[in-house]
């Protein structure tokens, strides 16, 4: 079973972390007083690692957790936004409420990806747009040479595109002359992606680089260098000829990978190793990776589950989502994973399904499929599986949730098809005249007790303050405000009974150990 952390020490002790050996007062209901929960904290310097929790607390009557952090998280080829900070409060019960809003469509394909950094949400399928949330509307932005995916590393932009990556506008990684880099991922002072050269044939096992190969890199790369200099790659040959990614992970000093055909690889202390081998003959793969406590959480095909990864070992989640009542129990895929107000959210295919996971309650609850149609059935595995018959992909009309994206106070949601095509009226009829416009779709989705916010890039220590006064929350970095929201519903009513609260763990959470040399917490009631 997995260890939650109510046992474990925080990585860093000070003073600060002894005060609160008994039970805090922290005001009444009839005195709303604020709360302020101040850490100060150095991530040092910025070299694409994940930073972890920032604090996590239960109230004395234990109906509810408060927390902070910074999520730790890798969806279908985005990651998430490492530099903004999730402050959250949520029930122990598990019941919450929801509202999910319909947003605009980027573009007329049946899919898109999104991507979030720096609080603005990007849909990277079909021309690079960015959601304005004042107007409600996408913008068009420019591919520069085909960049799409990007990352904050320190003050600067670090973006990845058509095999070379660029960071502050220069390329500091240039293209190859034979086959493609694919997938980057920046962690740890280490720039890792897959140079494939698979020609026009299919996958196969390796023989010899003039055959075709793929290759897994790890090149260490600082902000202060320059341009990547190859010659100091550790490169590891793969087994199969093709292999590729869907998903890439951190889990304390590892960088991970699964293969799209079932390879698992970590890099550590200078080298990679492999600890699944690839299969041609079996599925095994892995959409999506989540720092969840002290595990990292992975999205699995055909299981639908999610695996966990304790740095030695991979295990198969038992009902991690469960199967949605009425559907087949084959093909399942858990593409993407967020942690959101505090709780673990899921999308499933093939069936669009959006399940969260209360760490309190220990329990899966279904929350919706993201698609209205069609009606379920366990006699077909996909959607329209009959009605498809005979078209070129026959599973083209499954229902992926391809992007979990926390941007201030809400979750941006996206759908697709098995891929992002064009809706061709003849040869699919079946979603006539409109049913073809759920796949595409965006949806703002918001549950109560959730506040998210981009932090300043500080070289050295900064203060973040969270706040909570009444049923109002507010984030604020050295004494600049950053975000606030108002708890609604059930919840706002318990937190305005919230009195007193038992020892804080700081340093330790639902994101993870804190990964910097130094953070400090109080509270001042």
């Amino acid at each position: 079973m997995m260890a939650f952390p109510a046992s474990r020490k925080p990585i860093v002790l000070t003073l600060s972390l002894l005060i609160f050996a008994t039970c805090v007062s922290v005001g009444t209901a009839e005195d709303p007083r604020t709360t302020k929960f101040t850490i100060t904290l150095d991530r040092g310097p910025d070299i694409g690692q994940n930073f972890g929790s920032l604090f996590e607390v239960t109230s004395e009557d234990g109906a509810l957790v408060i927390g902070a952090g910074f999520q730790n998280l890798y969806n279908t080829r985005c990651r998430a936004d490492r530099h903004a900070v999730q402050f959250f409060v949520r029930p122990t019960d598990g019941d919450r409420t929801f509202t999910v809003e319909s947003l605009p469509r980027p573009n007329d394909l049946c899919g898109t990806y999104l991507l979030g950094c720096d609080e603005v949400v990007r849909s990277i399928c079909g021309g690079l747009k960015s959601w304005d949330a004042q107007s409600k509307t996408w913008h068009g932005e420019t591919d520069i040479g085909g960049t799409q995916e990007r990352m904050r590393v320190g003050d600067g932009l670090l973006e990845f595109g058509d095999s070379a990556v660029k960071y502050r506008g220069r390329i500091i990684l240039a293209s190859p002359e034979r086959g493609g880099y694919q997938l980057f991922f920046y962690a740890l002072g280490h720039l890792c992606f897959y140079h494939v050269d698979r020609g026009d044939r299919g996958y196969r096992p390796y023989q010899d680089d003039a055959d075709g190969f793929s290759k897994l890199y790890a090149c260490p790369w600082t902000p202060q260098e320059s341009e990547v200099d190859l010659s100091k790659a550790v490169v590891q040959t793969l087994p199969v000829v093709g292999e590729t990614t869907f998903a890439w992970g951190q889990f304390g000093r590892q960088i991970v990978t699964g293969s799209n055909i079932g390879g698992f690889y970590v890099f550590e202390d200078g080298r990679w190793r492999m600890l699944l081998e690839p299969n041609l003959k079996v599925s095994y793969q892995l959409y999506s990776t989540v720092a969840f406590y002290d595990r990292l959480l992975m999205g699995q095909y055909p299981t639908g589950r999610l695996f966990e990864y304790d740095g030695r070992t991979i295990t198969d989640r038992t009902g991690w989502p469960p199967v949605l009542p009425g559907v087949s129990t084959s093909s399942r895929e858990a593409q993407t994973t967020v942690i959101f107000a505090g709780e673990l959210l899921a999308g499933v295919w093939p069936w669009g399904e959006l399940w969260r996971y209360s760490p309190d309650a220990k329990k899966w609850i279904f929350m919706q499929r993201m698609f209205d149609h069609p009606e379920l059935s366990d006699t077909i595995v996909h959607p329209y599986d009959v009605e498809n018959r005979g078209n070129p992909v026959s599973n083209q009309w499954g229902q992926r949730v391809t992007s979990l994206v926390p941007c201030g106070p809400a979750l941006v949601v996206s759908t697709s098809a098995k891929s992002p095509c064009d809706w061709e009226p003849e040869r699919y009829p079946f979603l006539a005249p409109d049913k073809w416009k759920s796949y595409g779709s965006v949806y703002r989705l918001t549950m109560p007790g959730h506040l998210g916010a981009r932090t300043a890039w500080t070289d050295g220590p900064t203060k973040i303050e969270l706040s909570i006064r009444g049923a109002e929350m507010s984030i604020a970095q050295d004494g600049k405000p950053l975000a606030a929201a108002t708890v609604t519903g059930p919840l706002a009513d318990k937190l305005r009974r919230l009195s007193r609260l038992k020892p804080i763990r700081w340093g330790d959470g639902i994101y993870g150990k804190f990964a910097g040399p130094r953070i400090e917490g109080t509270l001042l009631p």
